[in-house]
């Protein structure tokens, strides 16, 4: 009971977390105004919640290991509260960014700490369902948070949102320091033996994160998380600006296209899965699912730029969405084939390195926009980017993936791709 109590905790923390990311975006309008904001300063405070969520992210999962996981939850979600509060404070550029670099610091270690939390309440065979469970509860607060966060920015100003924010992490941290355990009496664990990985050297690390297939997998990895920031930081703004939508039509409108994206990505997952079943081959089931993918998801940000009505706009985004936000599965499960004594760092750099678009892409799209001059040509310029970024990635993948390369003694065992 314990266990399950534990998982639904973690589920509503993962949409606090997920809600706590994408709200800048949905407040982006009135912030810019209130602050005279231009497109690319905006492109700085998206920017900035990535600038320290990997060394966070790292040093903070260390710390988890030390003090324990509980503990190390509780104190996310304290700072998520006195950042979010700490909005009513905010009077200008320079104290957006820092609120926002805080934040990022505060979630870094999200992930790694909940995934070493789940592990002490569930045994090997059940984590993989576990760890999909829990990570639903960021697409559901995607869908959920959407019309009711740009309502209450609506009616009581954007502080108010962030602040609500703050008071739901606070909510959560009380319910937590009530119910919440470390770990369950008896471990899951304590019927099997330790298990000790056997010795890596840094060469034969280096000689997979220096191989074709993993920098193919970061490139490709990191596209989609170039397309995902732009569609958190700068999706609001093109819908309200461009397409000239209000801020609930915007809000229900992400929120649907969140939803069918998201189905979306579970079918290609689901279809890699079936693929790699039925061959047994990673290039004739991953690689192709994922570059097929993200080709199409180029194709698709590209209409984008041409197709006149609304409804297809949102069609095209959608679709854009649902093919190219799909590769970081198709990604992670090739490179944890690498190095299988080696799974949970390699898995580890791959997602840390990958931030850096989150770095890069709010800037550059801010950058664009406002030299464009006009907001709609400018708009078009980002979006023709991200396709060509998709479509140039996408075709890199499926041609070199997964090819033979030179194997060092301890890579002998890695799986060759037919």
């Amino acid at each position: 009971m314990m266990a399950r109590i534990t998982m639904v905790m973690l589920f509503v923390l993962y949409m606090i977390n997920y809600a706590d990311k994408t709200i800048a975006g949905y407040s982006a309008v009135p912030i810019m105004a209130e602050f005279s904001l231009s497109q690319k300063e905006w492109g700085l405070v998206g920017s900035s919640f990535f600038w320290f969520f990997s060394i966070a992210g790292i040093l903070g999962a260390a710390l988890s290991d030390r003090i324990g996981t509980k503990k190390m939850l509780a104190i996310m979600a304290l700072s998520w509260t006195v950042i979010q509060f700490g909005a009513y404070a905010i009077a200008g550029l320079p104290m957006l960014v820092v609120a926002r670099v805080l934040l990022g610091i505060g979630e870094g270690p999200f992930w790694a700490t909940v995934v070493s939390h789940l592990n002490k309440w569930f045994p090997e065979e059940k984590r993989g369902l576990v760890y999909s469970t829990v990570n639903f509860g960021a697409f559901v607060g995607a869908v959920a948070s959407a019309p009711l966060l740009v309502s209450l920015i609506d009616s009581n100003g954007w502080r108010f949102a962030w602040a609500f924010m703050g008071a739901l992490s606070l909510i959560w941290l009380l319910i937590w320091l009530w119910v919440g355990k470390d770990r369950p009496p008896i471990s899951v664990e304590a019927a099997k033996p330790a298990a000790a990985l056997p010795t890596a050297k840094w060469t034969d690390i280096s000689g997979v994160l220096l191989s074709a297939t993993f920098l193919l997998c970061f490139l490709i990895y990191f596209a989609q998380i170039w397309g995902t920031t732009f569609a958190s930081v700068w999706e609001p703004v093109y819908l309200v600006q461009v397409i000239h939508l209000t801020n609930q039509q915007m809000a229900y409108s992400i929120a649907g296209m969140g939803l069918l994206a998201g189905l979306m990505t579970i079918l290609i997952s689901w279809t890699g899965d079936r693929l790699y079943k039925k061959h047994r081959s990673y290039r004739k089931s991953y690689v192709l699912v994922g570059g097929v993918s993200i080709i199409l998801g180029g194709v698709c940000f590209y209409a984008v730029t041409f197709v006149q009505s609304t409804p297809l706009v949102l069609i095209a985004l959608c679709l854009g969405k649902g093919f190219a936000f799909s590769v970081g599965t198709a990604a992670s499960v090739i490179v944890s084939s690498m190095l299988p004594e080696r799974t949970g760092l390699l898995v580890g750099v791959l997602s840390s390195l990958v931030t850096l678009a989150g770095i890069i892409s709010p800037l550059v799209t801010g950058s664009i926009v406002q030299a464009a001059g006009n907001v709609g040509v400018g708009f078009s310029h980002a979006m023709i980017v991200n396709a060509l970024l998709f479509v140039g990635c996408g075709v890199l993948f499926l041609l070199f993936a997964k090819r033979e390369e030179k194997k060092t003694p301890l890579l002998a065992e890695i799986p060759t791709v037919s």
